[in-house]
């Protein structure tokens, strides 16, 4: 382990039984409704290209809500949120297949099937039957022709694993720090000021060794709007105990289309630092004013001696 590991905000691996019902549920819910939705574009939708920009879509989707269930019911065991976020993932492309085949029957069949999708679709052999029916049967044509069984199958097979790993990704989510004294998670905050690039190695150093007084004289060069440090605070807003500090590099260029681009790399994450650094950063402008440099440099012009002072001129 690092000798500045200690320096870094550590989950401490909770997971009430209650955050993970509450994770479960609001994930599956979210998973049902948007499947729903799903189903219906993948029936009648006759583009290719935008049902893959839908299963993108839907795979987020769930993924949101699988952070918000995370974050409600204050689980911060990261391998718990993977392990239920695969459930739900595997819940939500069974929903998928739930939506569809309901479709294909509710638009297909006569009476008496239809009274029969309930029953059918809630069956997992039923399910698993269907698919084998629709792949030997494609509903669909590409270009004039029917795609095989197997291609069937590996693009559901692809389909599945951009649901559940979109799913997992963002279900994933930041690691927020979390106050263990007040039970609640730190409330972020993007800082106005700006380090410099040329500075970042040294202002990250001088945090993990808590030399706080070099922290102005780290400011003091020029600060690249398009090329500079972005510092954003986490507090609890309870207490002054929970303080972290995460620091990210963000580039700023034009495309050729002339719209512009941001590329985001962290410096350091969920630093641990005093309520008073943060509060004292807080203050900062994003460009460090003259006055600024002056304090915070070392080296100060001497004093001129009485000899070298000029006398007021005579009235």
């Amino acid at each position: 382990m690092s000798e500045t590991a200690h320096r870094y905000y550590r989950p401490s691996s909770a997971a009430p039984i209650s955050g993970i019902i509450t994770m479960f549920t609001v994930g599956s819910l979210a998973a049902a409704v948007l499947a729903v939705i799903y189903g219906l574009l993948a029936y009648f939708n006759p583009f290719v290209y935008f049902t893959i920009i839908a299963t993108a879509i839907f795979g987020a989707g769930v993924g949101m809500a699988i952070q918000y269930g995370t974050r409600i019911g204050r689980v911060r065991n990261r391998k718990v949120v993977i392990g239920v976020s695969f459930v739900i993932a595997a819940v939500a492309v069974y929903l998928c297949w739930v939506a569809y085949i309901s479709l294909v029957i509710q638009m297909n069949a006569d009476a008496e099937d239809k009274a029969a999708i309930g029953l059918v679709v809630t069956n997992p052999v039923a399910v698993t039957a269907f698919i084998q029916f629709f792949a030997e049967n494609p509903l669909w044509e590409m270009r004039g022709s029917k795609p095989s069984a197997s291609g069937l199958y590996t693009i559901w097979a692809l389909e599945a694993l951009i649901i559940g790993g979109i799913a997992l990704l963002t279900g994933m989510g930041d690691c927020i720090p979390f106050c263990e004294a007040c039970n609640r998670w730190t409330v972020p905050e993007e800082l106005a000021a700006k380090v410099p690039l040329e500075s970042a190695a040294d202002f990250s150093q001088a945090l993990e060794e808590e030399q706080y007084s070099k922290l102005l004289g780290l400011r003091s060069g020029t600060v690249n709007p398009l090329d500079c440090v972005h510092l954003t605070a986490y507090a609890c807003p309870l207490c002054e105990e929970t303080d972290h500090l995460t620091a990210v590099r963000k580039t700023i260029t034009t495309n050729d289309k002339g719209e512009e681009e941001t590329k985001e790399r962290r410096v350091f994450e969920n630093m641990i630092v005093p309520h008073s650094v943060v509060q004292g950063l807080a203050t900062l402008p994003a460009e460090t004013p003259a006055e600024e440099v002056v304090l915070s440099s070392e080296e100060t012009a001497p004093p001129k001696a009485d000899a070298d002072v000029e006398e007021p001129p005579a009235v």
